[in-house]
């Protein structure tokens, strides 16, 4: 299992190698508006996921130009391990579109942005019943879990954890992974998390996963850590781009 996981692992580390340093991610923070920030972004690694974006780039923009980056940095992961992993890789590729496809398999409006997104336009029929369909069709049984997105995240994941191999002793790794994440996951979701708290979590999940990395080595862990240390660098490049973005209103509405 380590030999087929050699290459996977010298890929995660060179990857990880490259990431901004906390330096770099604090003159970036500093901009002070979405033409400032996507400038100095340009001069670092994160050039590739910023250069469609201007100063009047939408957040819609934005966040699609995101989503379809993310699929690719999956897709790219996906050739790392042994073919009979692959799948189970790939799959991480839709965690970003959950709460969208939660809300339209709950009923919600199909938002004009849904639309556009070459994804989940797929998913986003006005039509309810040609709706419960396709989706049904993409998540067979994800309806009588629980509601909400939470639901969908369990049926997800129980889906993930099918599309692994059995993988003996390294399933241990995979495992405390995952709750890492929903730990972590449940702590944002606290309503007394602040700015400066959620900067806590982030921090403190980046450590952890950085741990694994360095001490399950050559395991299949290697590479969904990789994906949820890059999962991590797209939150907060995301947060950065978006608050910019947004009008100055609607920011200061969101901050009360």
């Amino acid at each position: 299992m380590s030999v087929e996981f050699a290459y996977a692992q010298a890929r995660a580390q060179a990857r990880h190698g490259d990431r901004l340093s906390a330096a770099r991610w604090r003159m970036l923070e500093s901009s002070r508006g979405l033409a400032q920030y996507v400038h100095t972004a340009r001069g670092t690694m994160l050039a590739p996921r910023v250069r469609h974006f201007s100063a009047t780039s939408s957040p819609h923009a934005i966040e699609r130009s995101l989503r379809r980056d993310w699929r690719a940095s999956v897709r790219n992961a996906s050739r790392w391990p042994p073919r009979r992993w692959r799948e189970a890789v790939a799959w991480t590729a839709w965690l970003p579109d959950l709460p969208a496809l939660s809300h339209l398999m709950t009923g919600g409006a199909v938002l004009p942005w849904m639309e556009d997104d070459p994804v989940l336009s797929a998913f986003a029929l006005h039509d309810a019943k040609a709706r419960r369909q396709v989706i049904g069709r993409w998540a067979p049984g994800a309806s009588s879990a629980a509601n909400g997105q939470d639901g969908l995240l369990v049926w997800w994941t129980e889906r993930w954890q099918a599309l692994c191999p059995a993988c003996g002793a390294h399933q241990k790794a995979l495992l405390e992974l995952l709750h890492l994440l929903h730990g972590h996951i449940d702590l944002m979701r606290d309503a007394a998390v602040g700015p400066v708290m959620a900067e806590d979590i982030r921090e403190d999940l980046e450590r952890q996963v950085v741990r694994l990395l360095r001490t399950r080595t050559q395991q299949p862990v290697t590479v969904f850590c990789h994906l949820l240390l890059t999962a991590v660098e797209f939150w907060r490049l995301r947060s950065g781009l978006i608050r910019r973005a947004l009008p100055d209103a609607v920011v200061a509405e969101h901050r009360q």
